[in-house]
């Protein structure tokens, strides 16, 4: 059975790398699925754990140590904090691995239909214990302890990125239409959903190369006095791999 590569996405968007049960439900072995991933540029996973105390805030000026996400200028963070909106959903998107060429590492840009999100909904109940691991690259690092931690639902799926990225780039904004248009964009990581006094609002992330930068930004630009926009380099003093 021919492989394709939006299959093993959705597939490790749930399942994360595990080869052998991946190889069991596309019908081939698990050094099959193993010998294609190789050949799939900056592959990499993050757990997301199904914590039902997710607060998100976004701030301006201060910088505090606990930072997820830094603006390149240092002007503006995310951070996970008990005074911020509660995150009551979060859809892993995982880019469109349907738009991404695994032979040159290009994207297209005309693609006009989404890749359908996970949703993961929080009714924050309870707290857990978090996970000793964070974004990793390998299929090896797919051992007992994420089987299980996905097995028992401590992890609820995994984010997947591919092909080299260069730039980070939050949007948050609490207007549907601007959520529906960008989420066209194929870079998109995940949106979260979060709900304060005023209603809902939409936390959306890109990871972007830099050659396609440009083009994207050109698209911020059109909705920028609509919308808060944080850039980031995916380097560790700007972004923490944690999600």
């Amino acid at each position: 059975m021919k492989m394709k590569f939006r299959d093993l996405v959705e597939l490790m968007r749930r399942f994360g790398p595990n080869t052998e049960l991946i190889g069991k439900l596309k019908g081939v072995s698990p050094r099959e699925v193993e010998n294609y991933l190789a050949q799939v540029k900056h592959l990499s996973f993050t757990p997301l754990q199904s914590n039902n105390h997710i607060r998100v805030k976004l701030q301006t000026g201060a910088m505090e140590p606990n930072y997820v996400r830094l603006s390149i200028k240092g002007k503006l963070s995310m951070i996970f904090s008990n005074n911020g909106a509660p995150v009551i959903k979060l859809e892993n998107f995982s880019g469109n691995p349907e738009a991404y060429n695994i032979n040159d590492d290009s994207w297209r840009m005309d693609a006009d239909t989404i890749f359908e999100p996970l949703v993961y909904e929080y009714q924050y109940e309870g707290e857990l214990e978090p996970i000793p691991i964070s974004r990793f690259h390998s299929t090896k690092t797919m051992n007992e302890l994420l089987i299980s931690s996905l097995n028992i639902g401590t992890i609820q799926g995994f984010i997947v990125d591919y092909g080299k990225r260069d730039f980070v780039l939050l949007i948050a904004t609490p207007y549907t239409e601007i959520k529906e248009n960008l989420q066209l964009l194929p870079f998109i990581r995940y949106c979260m959903w979060l709900k304060d006094n005023e209603g809902t609002a939409f936390l959306m992330e890109f990871s972007i190369p830099e050659k396609n930068l440009k083009e994207v930004m050109e698209v911020i630009h059109e909705i920028k006095t609509r919308a808060l926009v944080l850039l980031a380099t995916p380097t560790f003093d700007l972004v923490k791999p944690v999600i």
